[in-house]
């Protein structure tokens, strides 16, 4: 008897773990011989993902507009402002992710929700537990997302379980400083220089409502976050916040040499901010040492002023 197929698929917009962490969990069930899931995305993809998979020789998911009224499987999010066009529609058979849950309607049976830096790691340690061999480019691939979620295993997100995910993949690709691989994965990122500011926000960006209230997150990683025209993104936040109006629009320029932040704000909640910051926020901007984490730091943040 054929089975349904069920496709895997990340969120919007997908960062190179939302891709790896699909493709790896269709390699997981295809080595248990259920061929029917197949790894999809729903976006255009980044610049270090087509590096990760071209370096590792793999083909990129194929895309899919819409998951309307397929049997999916989301992995790398569940809130529902992040998920493909035609969800509503779809049959979400289960869900894979490292960040908080949010599912008020469709629960699938099978969760696998637990807090980590990286979905990639969730489904290496399932290969792991089922004594699975992990092919040298789907560890590659797997290994590539990892480190780049947790920011090469320095972000606060990163637990004790990634970083043994991280020297189980090394091995198997013969990779002996980590920190090295990261710095030549980072490389592959595109140049800020070359973005617009609007470009610069969409590229990897969390919209979520906080009890009624929208608010979006974007965050840019770079080895100089003094490198942006910031009136020009700010003005664009602003521009956005009037078509379509959130309580905070943010865009964080992530420094991770200095393990540092420049945050800019817009939306009419900016005292709220301020207040939870114990900072003022001049001209749309403020600076936060230490801050380099969207989950971690900043979201918390947002949720704890809407509580």
């Amino acid at each position: 008897m054929k089975r349904e197929k069920i496709y895997i698929v990340g969120h919007i917009n997908p960062d190179l773990d939302a891709i790896a962490s699909a493709y790896g969990y269709e390699q997981y069930r295809h080595s248990l011989k259920e061929y029917e899931y197949r790894a999809i995305r729903c976006g255009e993809i980044n610049s270090v993902t087509r590096w990760v998979f071209d370096r590792y020789k793999t083909p990129i998911p194929p895309f899919f507009p819409s998951i309307s009224n397929l049997n999916v499987v989301l992995v790398d999010h569940t809130y529902p402002e992040n998920r493909p066009k035609g969800w509503e529609n779809a049959n979400i058979v289960e869900v894979i992710d490292h960040h908080d849950v949010k599912l008020v309607e469709n629960i699938p049976k099978r969760l696998t929700i637990r807090p980590c830096g990286s979905t990639s790691t969730l489904i290496v340690e399932k290969m792991v537990n089922s004594n699975i061999s992990i092919p040298f480019n789907t560890a590659g691939i797997l290994l590539s997302a990892i480190l780049d979620d947790t920011l090469g295993l320095m972000s606060p997100t990163t637990v004790q379980l990634d970083i043994k995910m991280v020297n189980i993949l090394s091995n198997i690709i013969g990779i002996s400083n980590v920190q090295e691989y990261f710095k030549l994965l980072f490389k592959q990122k595109d140049v800020w220089s070359k973005y617009t500011a609007k470009e610069i926000i969409e590229e990897d960006v969390k919209s979520i409502e906080i009890d009624g209230n929208w608010v979006s997150v974007s965050q840019v990683e770079t080895l100089n976050n003094r490198e942006f025209n910031e009136r020009e993104i700010i003005e664009e936040l602003e521009v956005n916040n009037s078509i379509k109006p959130y309580s905070l629009r943010i865009v964080m320029l992530t420094d991770l040499n200095k393990r540092d932040c420049l945050l800019l704000v817009v939306g009419k909640d900016i005292p709220l901010v301020e207040k939870a910051l114990n900072k003022e926020i001049k001209d749309n901007k403020v600076y936060l040492k230490g801050v380099v984490s969207r989950k971690k730091q900043i979201l918390p943040i947002l949720e704890n002023i809407y509580s």
